[in-house]
């Protein structure tokens, strides 16, 4: 994606449902799926990952409009559910969909650009499609006896495409270990910073639209975000638990 080598972003999408949480999980502690304790459920304990790094791979976008669902099929105050579609101010858009009731859950990130396409399953498979020119030139330049060769797979794919697959192994805790590695590397002056610390408000700020959007049921700016707005609203649902004080 830095390197532009699939042209501009088109449209992505993530759903990762892979964040099953039973009830009982909720009862261990207080602070858990409250406003005051954590602010909020799913977009700010289980799903800030992904939400962090698709921002980082597709760029931040400038809006977003969500449906969010609290407390749906948990018994809780925060969310459990959420749908979000975001606009990324040049006519690129995407959605991510996240929740912590689908115990066979998914996990499959799809990047679409004017050259090519991502898919990412299970954050181990990574597919890569790269066209031989722009779609858009596909678009004007393919007749209709090809076209229809390509709709009953009589087309031979590589004429228009190639397809590269790679796997990734998924050793747990090996990010941690890495970026640690990385921090510790930036330090000596040896390495840049994979994540500096600034970059940390992207993911924040837009899970806190996210909330924003589901609250007004509107579509709500990211590149002008009204932090007082969402204070206010986040403090009506903290003073409502009656369990935290307000924020500031």
């Amino acid at each position: 994606m830095d390197s532009g080598e699939l042209g501009k972003l088109r449209h992505t999408s993530w759903i990762i449902t892979t964040w099953w949480r039973p009830q009982p999980y909720y009862a261990q502690s207080e602070w858990r799926a409250t406003w005051g304790g954590e602010g909020g459920g799913v977009l700010v304990n289980q799903a800030p990952h992904q939400l962090d790094l698709w921002q980082w791979i597709c760029g931040v976008p400038k809006s977003v409009f969500a449906k969010v669902a609290y407390g749906f099929r948990r018994d809780i105050e925060v969310e459990d559910e959420v749908n979000a579609l975001v606009d990324f101010g040049d006519g690129a858009t995407g959605t991510f969909i996240t929740c912590v009731h689908d115990i066979d859950g998914t996990d499959r990130l799809e990047i679409l650009c004017d050259k090519g396409k991502i898919v990412v399953d299970g954050s181990n498979t990574v597919k890569i499609t790269r066209l031989k020119e722009d779609e858009e030139v596909m678009s004007q330049n393919m007749g209709m006896d090809a076209v229809a060769k390509l709709f009953t797979g009589q087309l031979d794919r590589s004429e228009l495409m190639s397809e590269e697959t790679k796997e990734y192994g998924n050793v747990w805790g090996a990010q941690h270990c890495e970026v640690m590695r990385n921090f510790a590397a930036a330090i000596h002056g040896e390495e840049e910073l994979l994540a500096p610390g600034a970059d940390g408000i992207h993911g924040v700020r837009l899970a806190n639209a996210i909330h924003l959007s589901s609250w007004t049921g509107q579509e709500v700016s990211i590149e002008d975000f009204d932090e007082d707005a969402y204070l206010a609203q986040l403090n009506e649902r903290i003073s409502a638990e009656g369990k935290f004080e307000t924020r500031s």
